[in-house]
């Protein structure tokens, strides 16, 4: 035999015998067990089945409690699940935050895996209008407010709802509606109903709240002013009336010292993170202080360029300290130049020689302008 193609054979013979063992073990391998859920109940609800997918969703009446849950399943012949049936699962967690289970079905030499989740009825309107005036919907009361040109008749109107799909609604939409008083929406969607109060309001709707900074969702830089200014500083007291997670902390020395010590020590927003404030439209602003020595927290109020300043004084008091305080600063009812400037001072009292004074971590939060009533 020809030495290369002997050297050949030789080389592919454990290839061969590899192959050939792989197929025997294979074909000794029993597949035919069936490891498809047909059934997944939980307190008499059906989940649906996507075999393709080897998914499964339930959802369950509004409020149920989505821990600790038995579901009740339904398995082929000779099939082992885990979890087992009427084991108790959590579907969430203590958050409520949605958990999904993956539960694994064997049977004989085949095994599947089914990913399992479980959630509540949802519902809400998601639109109102009236003509084309849109209302406001608070989602966290369920209230919904719309303002109505004065003269409006409000006895026959018919809103224009746009709600979740599958759910059916009362009022039934075109029907006319008497909003002399609030009247009661109520959405239906799979054994749950979810409520909400619609009031109609004749006049101008009312300006909102300016949110100047609050840590979170409106958060402008700060300038220091004659001072060390921490942007993003971690919130030091939480569980009073000022929950949100960041402020913003001065280093206030005693006066004289060479940074931060200056009565008008503080941070401002200009420039870049100018405000634009009209006091014919809003009329006082406050903040939430928190120190630990009582005295003066100064609000500086300017047009752009420095133009037009109005200085605002309000005390901090002894009464809560090391706490937050929301204090309020009355806007001059003769200004009508637009506030664009905004400079705190967290502390002007001058502490010179003051022994109940040292040098501390002040910080403030939530600068939020205010509409005329």
């Amino acid at each position: 035999m020809n030495k290369l193609v002997e050297k050949i054979l030789w080389m592919a013979l454990p290839v061969l015998f590899a192959t050939a063992c792989t197929t025997d073990d294979r074909s000794s391998l029993d597949t035919s067990g069936d490891t498809d859920i047909h059934a997944f109940t939980i307190n008499g609800v059906e989940g649906t089945i996507d075999s393709e997918n080897s998914t499964i969703s339930l959802i369950l009446p509004s409020g149920t409690n989505l821990q600790g849950l038995v579901p009740s399943i339904a398995i082929g012949d000779g099939a082992q699940i885990s979890p087992n049936t009427g084991e108790s699962v959590d579907f969430a967690n203590a958050g409520g935050i949605l958990t999904p289970v993956t539960y694994t079905v064997s049977n004989k030499d085949s095994y599947q895996k089914y990913k399992v989740t479980v959630d509540v009825a949802k519902a809400k309107i998601t639109s109102l209008k009236i003509g084309s005036v849109v209302a406001d919907i608070d989602e966290a009361t369920k209230k919904i407010l719309i303002y109505l040109p004065l003269g409006t008749d409000v006895t026959s109107l018919i809103p224009v709802v746009e709600y979740t799909s599958g759910a059916t609604i009362t009022p039934l939409a075109g029907n006319p509606v008497n909003f002399t008083s609030p009247v009661n929406f109520t959405l239906a969607y799979l054994g749950s109903t979810f409520t909400y109060e619609v009031t109609v309001k004749l006049g101008d709707k009312p300006l909102p709240n300016l949110v100047i900074y609050n840590g979170e969702t409106v958060s402008p830089t700060w300038s220091s002013i004659a001072s060390t200014i921490n942007n993003g500083y971690l919130n030091p007291k939480t569980d009073g009336i000022n929950t949100t997670s960041t402020c913003i902390a001065i280093t206030r020395r005693k006066e004289g010292s060479d940074d931060g010590g200056r009565p008008w020590s503080g941070g401002a927003l200009w420039n870049a993170n100018k405000v634009n404030i009209d006091p014919k439209l809003y009329d006082r602003i406050t903040v939430m202080i928190l120190k630990s020595v009582a005295g003066t927290v100064q609000l500086e109020i300017q047009s752009d360029g420095e133009a037009n300043k109005d200085w605002l004084k309000v005390s901090y008091s002894a009464d809560a300290l090391g706490k937050w305080q929301e204090l309020t600063f009355m806007i001059p009812s003769s200004r009508t130049a637009m506030i664009n400037n905004i400079l705190v001072a967290p502390h002007v009292d001058d502490s010179s020689g003051d022994p109940n004074f040292v040098t501390q971590l002040m910080y403030w939060d939530q600068l939020i302008a205010h509409p005329k009533p």
